[in-house]
């Protein structure tokens, strides 16, 4: 009787040792596959979050090293942050280009709706707001000019340092601070732009974020500069000699984050929905409390209480504030007028 490999043999079938030598890469072929899945499994897990300019401290310093340590303890994976800082409009920019951010957090939700409409976020994404920072205006020590207000950056003779609105949300958000702050004591829209215009013809410098406007403030730029209360707290913390100025009224920025639906992997999605977790919990908003971000859990105690604070909403929230305020008002009568000097000038005349 022919045995099962003789008869496979007659059949033109495979050899017996050819079998053999089958069975044995299989196996090494699965033992390769299961120790590149293992090896995978201990690669620590990165994160890429995209952040304006003003939050880079508050991560870098405070959010990023508590969360990886706590990551770390309760999951026993290890995480790499990588931190990006730059203008929100500028960032927005580069994640529908292609950048791979996983969390992005803006100075305001305009972006988010941008990245939502270009499909890079999930139409249905709920985005999450994070803290808020009202605008105030800083001025030399012993405020020469006499600056308390919006109102009084429209003084002939002040030479205003602006944060660039076609780049930085800060830039915008003062636009709707400038506009709104008359708005909100007259109920008068006319006066309101008028106020607006008026603020621009003393605009003699921009910068492209709210840093760098700081910067250049703090190198000897310009009699004043609208800027977030909490970036204006962080100089002063650090020696800056500069007056910080509450306005009444003053807009109440408020800064949202998302996770960027096309960057993030099934892998890596427990991680940046623990990451936005831990922002949102106590000790996330502790964190940015330290750092001078006023919190849904943190309001008065070493920060000033606000007087007559309003919010995009007062002024029929961003859609509409943006197309009147910035599109219908700023880019197409004001920018186009603009009279700015390079930053040069302002330092060799000391100013």
């Amino acid at each position: 009787m022919d045995t099962l490999f003789s008869l496979l043999n007659k059949r033109n079938c495979i050899h017996p040792f050819s079998w053999l030598m089958g069975v044995i890469f299989l196996s090494i072929l699965i033992a390769l596959v299961w120790s590149g899945i293992n090896s995978k499994e201990n690669e620590p897990l990165h994160l890429v979050v995209y952040a304006f300019s003003t939050q880079e401290e508050v991560l870098n310093q405070g959010i990023f090293p508590v969360f990886k340590q706590a990551w770390e303890e309760d999951t026993g994976k290890q995480v790499v942050i990588e931190g990006v800082f730059g203008p929100s409009g500028t960032l927005a920019g580069q994640i529908l280009l292609g950048a791979q951010a996983d969390i992005a957090i803006f100075s305001n939700q305009r972006y988010i709706e941008w990245l939502k409409f270009n499909k890079c976020v999930d139409k249905d994404t709920n985005q999450v707001m994070i803290a808020s920072s009202p605008l105030v205006i800083l001025t030399r020590p012993g405020n020469p000019k006499g600056i308390s207000d919006f109102k009084d950056l429209a003084q002939p003779g002040i030479q205003l340092l602006h944060a660039d609105p076609g780049s930085s949300g800060a830039g915008e958000w003062s636009l709707l601070a400038e506009y709104g702050s008359a708005y909100m004591e007259t109920g008068d829209h006319q006066l309101a732009e008028s106020q607006l215009k008026d603020i621009w013809h003393n605009v003699r410098l921009i910068g492209s974020s709210a840093r760098t406007s700081l910067t250049l403030f703090e190198l000897g730029t310009g009699d004043a500069l609208i800027t977030y209360e909490q970036d204006a707290l962080l100089a002063q913390e650090r020696g800056a000699a500069i007056d910080i100025n509450l306005p009444q009224p003053t807009i109440l920025t408020r800064h949202y984050a998302v996770i960027v639906n096309d960057n993030v992997s099934y892998v890596e999605r427990p991680l940046a929905e623990a990451f936005l977790a831990f922002i949102q919990g106590n000790e996330g908003q502790q964190i940015l409390h330290q750092y001078y971000f006023r919190t849904a859990t943190s309001e008065g105690d070493f920060l000033s209480a606000l007087v007559q604070p309003f919010t995009e909403e007062d002024l029929g929230g961003w859609a509409q504030a943006y197309n009147k305020i910035i599109e219908n008002s700023w880019k197409t009568e004001i920018e186009p007028g603009l009279d700015l000097e390079p930053a040069t000038s302002f330092l060799v005349r000391g100013e």
